[in-house]
């Protein structure tokens, strides 16, 4: 069980970000995050990466120029070389707590052509590869209102300014590692404590291939850690933070 001493953010407090798709700027500088519980994450993720390969790294034709770039560019940032006996998208994985997708434009939409997803919140990459993220949503009744405003929001990110946004979601399994094909519902047990899973998601478009690297890093902590306030406003966008009476 790996849990965070805190939530560095809190979309559900501010109305902005608390709606889809609340998408704020982010600073070059801040696109990546290094959270308490760096040295836990980062040893799971290498023992995904070892065990589970297929499970949790895939790519499709014409995304390897991307994924290079993507090395490249974490490479430079954490001061590190390049490995050349390992894909690209893996090497960069392994340098940064963010599961890192790969977004590449094919007409008018972006597709999903690469991906390290060590903790999927209840997703299967595999079924998305190579699909449209208004196909990728579609499963998510919410986000039918919004996909056309995110497919142009993709559209218009600049090399210079990345783009952020939060979800927050209820489980009462704190697993990070939580694929789930599309149709299967997170089981929520009634009675059982309450865990806040916060994904912090930004947006990077790459200089050279023009790819958009969606980068997410995960959070869990107990329900339980939330001040009142912080508590009251999640509940009321999530019923179930409440637990069944007994």
């Amino acid at each position: 069980m790996i849990l965070n001493s805190h939530l560095p953010v809190k979309a559900w407090i501010n109305p902005q970000t608390a709606r889809l798709p609340g998408v704020q700027p982010v600073s070059v500088e801040d696109w990546l995050y290094t959270s308490d519980q760096y040295e836990a994450q980062m040893a799971y993720r290498h023992d995904l990466l070892a065990s589970q390969t297929e499970a949790v790294f895939g790519v499709i034709e014409g995304s390897n120029e991307a994924c290079a770039e993507l090395r490249d560019l974490i490479c430079k940032d954490k001061k590190t070389k390049p490995l050349a006996d390992e894909h690209p998208l893996i090497n960069a994985a392994r340098q940064v707590q963010e599961d890192l997708c790969v977004l590449q434009k094919q007409g008018n939409h972006h597709l999903l052509t690469a991906a390290v997803l060590c903790f999927p919140s209840s997703w299967d990459f595999r079924e998305k590869l190579g699909r449209s993220i208004e196909s990728i949503h579609a499963p998510v009744p919410e986000y039918s209102n919004v996909s056309g405003t995110v497919e142009r929001m993709l559209s218009s990110i600049r090399v210079d300014q990345p783009l952020g946004r939060a979800n927050f979601l209820i489980y009462t399994d704190p697993e990070l590692h939580q694929p789930r094909p599309e149709g299967i519902a997170k089981p929520l047990d009634l009675n059982a404590p309450r865990y806040v899973r916060v994904e912090r998601q930004t947006f990077r478009r790459l200089p050279k291939t023009l790819a958009v690297i969606f980068a997410i890093h995960s959070f869990v902590v107990p329900a339980s850690t939330l001040s009142t306030k912080a508590h009251t406003a999640l509940a009321k966008l999530k019923p179930e933070l409440h637990r069944a009476a007994t």
